[in-house]
């Protein structure tokens, strides 16, 4: 027993050992010798792209699908939770909803916000709006055909009182000559006769005023304070529009990122709806920046699957994008920089492609420039 224990433990370190260190024992002249253990050679998930046999030279980029006008972002213009959503991600057997994948018309609805607010708001305009119109009506219609009788009423009664007080005054004045009348009375019935004079005057200047319809400055007035009230329910309704969000051109739903319920922010992280023109394909490349001087423009090229050799997609050149941004396409090698710039370059997918591409999907693109500086010599110089 007390061999036992110690042999069993030198054969579990011994294990342990052999199980951790990468090492094989071999013999080697009848004596053993430890050799490292060399790791299988590692196989690429997908094999590294190709150039085509038939380029003398080329520059490789990699190209990413999308739609012939690019893919448009659809976002919302104001923010608010979605009521309604008249796009789904997924089959829908309601005949006015649409799905992923089927042709929208441009001012097709997308989806709506809640705008509730804006309607109680709008029903307010709008009151305020005929009342300007009510008051506008009134004062253009003026006279109106009932206030002339009062008038013209009221100025005779006015003249009668003004002879009867003339006539007053008449006699008063006989007898204040003989010194029949007190100074007094005299001096009542003169201002009575003055009085009974100015109420003739008003009278008449109140029928006067009423035939001559509404002042032209009050007209002005309420016609600008109708104009302003008419823009204000205007403006309403225009907000109100804005909650439906349309397609702004015909095309393709390729993403529905929005259900309703959901709150709408002017930013957001992904776009609500994506849509494109796919009945034509473009394949937008990224030329490393230190391939810049050997890319012309307008040169051929074709495209592959990424990690396919065939079949090959011919390419026809589109136009360059001059302004070099940063890469943001990540193949994910690991030998690929991630502090380079890139010139974006577009080119044409066939109009029947010899496999079927989607709008994202990443492509091989290579370049053939010894077909161009073989046909057409060196680039001229530019002034």
């Amino acid at each position: 027993m007390r061999i036992v224990l110690p042999i069993v433990a030198l054969l579990g370190i011994a294990l342990a050992v052999r199980s951790v260190v990468p090492y094989n024992l071999t013999m080697e002249s009848g004596r053993p010798v430890f050799k490292s253990k060399v790791p299988p050679p590692s196989k690429p998930l997908l094999p590294p792209p190709e150039r085509p046999s038939r380029f003398q030279a080329s520059v490789h980029g990699m190209g990413l699908v999308e739609a012939q006008r690019e893919n448009i972002p659809i976002g919302t213009p104001v923010p608010g939770v979605v009521m309604e959503v008249y796009v789904d991600g997924r089959p829908s057997y309601d005949p006015p909803h649409k799905w992923v994948g089927d042709r929208i018309k441009k001012g097709e609805p997308l989806f709506r916000i809640d705008g509730r607010d804006l309607e109680a708001e709008l029903t307010a305009r709008e009151a305020t709006l005929a009342a300007a119109e009510a008051q506008l009506h009134r004062l253009e219609g003026m006279p109106r055909a009932e206030d002339l009788p009062p008038a013209q009423a009221a100025l005779e009664e006015a003249e009668a009182k003004l002879l009867d007080a003339e006539a007053a005054f008449g006699r008063s004045s006989q007898l204040y000559q003989r010194n029949m009348l007190s100074a007094s009375d005299y001096d009542r019935d003169r201002y009575t006769k003055f009085a009974a004079k100015a109420a003739v005057d008003r009278a008449k200047a109140d029928l006067e005023k009423l035939q001559a319809g509404a002042w032209k400055e009050d007209l002005q007035v309420q016609r600008a304070a109708v104009l302003q009230a008419r823009s204000q329910v205007d403006s309403t309704r225009i907000l109100i529009e804005r909650l439906t969000v349309r397609a702004p051109v015909d095309s393709e739903i390729l993403q529905v990122n929005v259900r309703p319920g959901q709150i709408a922010t002017m930013a957001w992280k992904e776009p609500m709806v994506v849509l494109g023109e796919v009945d034509r394909l473009h394949v937008r490349v990224d030329i490393d920046e230190n391939d810049l001087p050997r890319f012309r423009e307008g040169v051929p090229g074709v495209a592959t699957l990424k990690g396919r050799t065939d079949p090959e997609f011919p390419l026809k050149f589109v136009r360059i994008e001059p302004y070099v941004i940063p890469k943001k396409s990540l193949t994910g090698d690991n030998s690929e920089r991630v502090d380079t710039r890139v010139l974006q370059v577009i080119y044409a997918l066939p109009d029947n492609p010899p496999s079927k591409v989607y709008v994202g999907q990443q492509m091989d693109v290579f370049l053939d420039l010894g077909e161009r500086s073989a046909a057409s010599g060196p680039e001229p110089a530019r002034p």
